[in-house]
């Protein structure tokens, strides 16, 4: 939401100062002619409080300031020299393509952000409809069923289905019926799973009869599962060629690419650093980003990760930015230094930058990814915990007994420590049932962040005023519902992992180990070019016409510092974006991940390009 709240003051701030240069009345009857329906719809359902013409203004002054930052890095050429045709066709080129892209992507983020709501809410389906099923198993109440969904889930899916309840106490539609079904309509252009699913539930509420009333019930999860699994297992199909393009034509033609830069200054294809900074630095890592986000968009959302709040760390994440920045400009500093190494002395801006960035993200995420395991292992256990925790109900037993029982059976986790503070609460508290697992003061399950957990105990709740029999039967009918939402889960999970294993080497190892190849050849074939310019310097005057190219060698070229700054700035940017696109693939957008795997990556990343450089560099340089 953060996000949504800085475009739309941006918007806002760039309509005012826009209304300052021209006509109010203007921007505004442009923006009525020009405004699709597309997009207002989608402003309307992203939530973001901004008016089109307020969006047209931001999307203005951004191809302004791309036009601007363009203009400026002509200037800087131009003052220090390195203004060439090459460079200047480059300009052009930028100046007017980058306005207008500029313009477009910031025009369409409310479309973007509709469109990204609508598939990543598909992630909510299987909680949803596993919230609603099992409330109808304990209380075949529809609308009971609803709210307790809506009540015990944030996600965007859960706040429409709270506006259905919302809809219908407003008489918006003239039955329960007609509500589910224009609601599933809405969806099923979406997720045709959610759609049965929903029909299923509203022919369950039709049965007398229990046993049929839970096979259609189990028939509508299923179909849930089932779907969701399906749609993963086409993305993971479909994911081969366009995997392929990003690693053979985003990553390794521009490496490839490093090796021949020296060699087409022979045939007068010089490129100096400016321009090898704005195509290693930025038109080439922009380009990766932009194709792998397209990738990922088409991912669909299978179940999203539980939200977590912040961490009171006793480092705050101030501080970690301040250590970062100091560590990496206490490394980048070596670079002044004359030290003897088998690599270019540009190598320590690198590092300090790799250095800089792994620092913060693994000392703010670390206690993040540990929370995020913590809670992934809790809810294994609380599946199986529950087989105990209804068979000792099923026995007539009273609350704080059964879960004195179900922690001793499970002594050493997380949620037998849980248990054993639910009984302690109802036995010294003398506190409610609620009370004593949900209270936000001192419950047993108030701290954990997981919202199949907490949802299900408050179901078990429900089901605590019936006879012990029954609720007992119906936690072990939990149990299995959870244990089928986790197996669904995992296969899930599999499914991805052997590609996505597979991407991370790639990422890992073998980009670094080929730009470090690459650039090592690149500088020996640069020794090659001086040995032979210094070998042709004595060349009589009379053959130098046979020779063209000769005049070409003396031309400036990127110095091998500059190289490695270059091409060292790039790798450690290309692995932070094959790592995104990594950890989209496996957790979808879970910045946690990502920022941990970004801390821990990258540094072996950038050790094995270090390495490599060095050797290859050692091995090129003893055949010369």
């Amino acid at each position: 939401m953060e996000a949504e709240g800085r475009y739309a003051r941006l918007c806002r701030a760039s309509y005012r100062a826009l209304s300052a240069l021209v006509n109010r009345e203007r921007i505004d009857g442009y923006s009525s002619r020009y405004a699709s329906r597309g997009l207002v719809a989608s402003i309307g359902f992203a939530g973001l409080e901004v008016k089109p013409s307020e969006v047209f203004s931001l999307a203005f002054f951004s191809a302004m300031g791309a036009l601007a930052l363009v203009s400026t890095v002509g200037l800087i050429a131009l003052a220090l020299g390195l203004m060439d045709s090459a460079m200047a066709i480059m300009l052009i080129a930028c100046g007017g393509i980058a306005p207008l892209l500029t313009y477009v992507y910031v025009g369409e983020y409310p479309k973007r952000r509709a469109a990204y709501m609508r598939v990543h809410s598909l992630g909510d389906v299987p909680d949803v409809i596993s919230y609603i099923v099992m409330a109808m198993k304990l209380n075949p109440n529809i609308e009971l069923a609803l709210k307790f969904a809506a009540s015990n889930s944030k996600r965007q899916l859960a706040k429409d289905v709270k506006k259905l309840m919302w809809d219908l106490q407003m008489r918006a539609y003239d039955s329960l019926d007609m509500a589910l079904g224009a609601f599933a309509s809405e969806w099923g252009g979406y997720s045709e799973h959610f759609k049965r699913a929903v029909f299923l539930i509203k022919s369950a509420t039709e049965e007398r009869e229990e046993a049929m009333r839970t096979i259609a019930l189990n028939r509508a999860l299923d179909v849930v599962l089932q779907g969701t699994k399906s749609l993963m297992q086409s993305f993971s199909s479909a994911l081969h060629s366009p995997t392929l393009i990003l690693y053979s034509i985003f990553v390794m033609v521009p490496l490839a690419l490093v090796a021949m830069l020296p060699a087409a200054a022979i045939v007068g294809m010089r490129v100096n650093a400016i321009e090898l900074a704005l195509l290693y630095d930025l038109l080439f890592p922009l380009a990766t980003l932009v194709y792998a986000h397209s990738i990922l968009m088409r991912r669909p959302a299978a179940f999203t990760p539980a939200d977590i709040p912040n961490v009171k760390q006793a480092i705050p994440a101030w501080a970690w930015a301040a250590l970062a920045l100091s560590s990496g400009a206490a490394i980048s500093a070596l670079y002044f230094f004359p030290l003897s190494l088998p690599i270019a002395r540009s190598a320590f801006p690198v590092w300090g930058v790799t250095v800089a960035i792994s620092v913060y993200c693994l000392g703010v995420y670390t206690p993040y990814k540990k929370l995020r395991d913590d809670i992934k292992k809790m809810e294994d256990e609380f599946a199986d915990s529950l087989f105990i925790l209804g068979r000792r109900v099923s026995e007539g037993r009273s609350p704080e007994e059964s879960f004195a029982y179900t922690a001793a059976m499970t002594s050493g986790t997380s949620v037998g420590k849980a248990y054993a503070r639910a009984a302690y609460n109802i036995r010294c508290l003398r506190t409610t049932l609620r009370d004593a697992v949900l209270s936000p003061e001192y419950g047993a399950f108030s701290d954990v962040y997981s919202d199949r957990i907490k949802a299900t105990i408050s179901m078990l709740v429900e089901s605590s005023g019936k006879s012990g029999e029954i609720a007992g039967n119906s936690i072990v009918r939990l149990a299995d519902h959870l244990k089928e939402l986790q197996s669904i889960e995992d296969d899930i999970r599999k499914m991805l992992y052997t590609m996505t294993s597979m991407l991370k080497t790639t990422c890992m190892v073998f980009s670094p180990f080929i730009g470090g190849v690459t650039l090592a050849l690149s500088q020996s074939i640069s020794d090659v070019v001086a040995h032979t310019l210094a070998s042709l310097s004595d060349m009589p005057e009379s053959a130098r016409q046979y020779f063209p190219m000769v005049p070409e060698f003396s031309a400036p070229m990127v110095s091998n510092d500059q190289f490695v700054l270059i091409i060292g700035l790039y790798l450690v940017m290309l692995v932070i974006i094959l790592l995104r696109f990594v950890s989209g693939i496996e957790h979808g957008d879970d910045r946690y991940e990502f920022m941990y795997s970004v801390g821990t990556a990258l540094p072996i990343a950038m050790a094995i390009f270090t390495v490599t450089t060095a050797l290859a560099g050692s091995a090129f340089g003893s055949l010369i």
